[in-house]
């Protein structure tokens, strides 16, 4: 189960964004089956400028993954999401209400609006692979595809075609012990979604003070580069079965003007319910 929250660019009203997700995912192991089932859930919430532009959506996921050997395992998954826009004119001023000197709210703003909401389904899919040699020896490469239906994401739905261009997301996360204590991760991730891309790259040193099982901790320390756009310092602590974590954007682009470089921190927690996989099969013993 994990929380996410985060403040984008919080010192510019303008631009500003909250973003809340909460999520759950589980393991299922059917008899007779070589794999597992996964199931999950999330909740994502967003909330911009002085619009109070949001976004509001429920997933529900499944994937199967089947393991090509000890060591290496693919991955499938599919989502449906139900997702929600809306806005709020309150306190939005137009052109219209400037009368010479000053803006007067009190003016008529001349704009009417056909819906303030718009719900649409939503599809989404990909695969992974993952190579594991034990808990600190890892890869895993994936590919994911968001808006697989393209849905009319128009506030005038009536008369106005606007899909949602798809999402792809393509995304490589390795973990390396350098020391009997250190570990290294390196990960990349890279999206497109119609004219628009985003590159971001990082690594992160992992120090255990704690190795025994069920009583783990670790301290994470790291930087990874959204290109030509921020640089993100990160510290993150794992505790058992508790993961937290902290990161804060550093505006690099010309958006460091309106900023002041001050792009936003994001929290992470995850706790994991940890549950021993029953044997299947005993072997009697002889000996009485």
């Amino acid at each position: 189960m994990g929380l996410n929250l985060r403040s984008q660019w919080y010192t510019n009203h303008l631009a500003r964004y909250r973003t809340g997700s909460l999520h759950a995912d589980t393991k299922i192991y059917p008899k007779h089956m070589r794999g597992f089932w996964s199931l999950g859930a999330i909740f994502n919430y967003d909330q911009a400028g002085d619009s109070r532009l949001g976004l509001v959506h429920f997933g529900g996921s499944g994937a199967y993954t089947y393991p090509l050997s000890r060591t290496h395992f693919i991955s499938a998954g599919l989502m449906l999401g139900l997702a929600q826009r809306r806005f709020k004119t309150d306190d939005l001023v137009w052109d219209s209400q400037w009368n010479g000197d000053v803006v007067d709210p009190s003016l008529p703003s001349g704009e009417a609006f056909e819906n303030l909401a718009r719900s649409y389904v939503d599809f989404s899919g990909g695969v992974n692979y993952q190579w594991q040699k034990s808990y600190r020896k890892k890869l895993n490469l994936g590919i994911g595809a968001a808006h697989l239906n393209r849905p009319n994401q128009s506030f005038n739905a009536g008369t106005t075609n606007y899909p949602l261009d798809m999402r792809l997301a393509y995304h490589a996360l390795a973990e390396w012990p350098l020391l009997s204590q250190l570990d290294i991760l390196a990960h990349v991730l890279y999206q497109t979604q119609g004219p628009y891309k985003e590159l971001v790259y990082g690594g992160y040193g992992k120090l255990f003070f704690n190795q025994k099982r069920g009583k783990e901790f670790a301290l994470l320390l790291g930087l990874s580069v959204r290109h030509k756009d921020a640089v993100i310092p990160k510290v993150a602590a794992e505790w058992s079965m508790w993961y937290a974590g902290l990161s804060y954007d550093v505006n690099i682009s010309d958006f460091q003007r309106a900023t002041g470089k001050l792009g936003g921190p994001e929290f992470a927690l995850i706790y994991r319910i940890v549950h021993v996989r029953p044997i299947r099969d005993f072997k009697t013993c002889p000996i009485y």
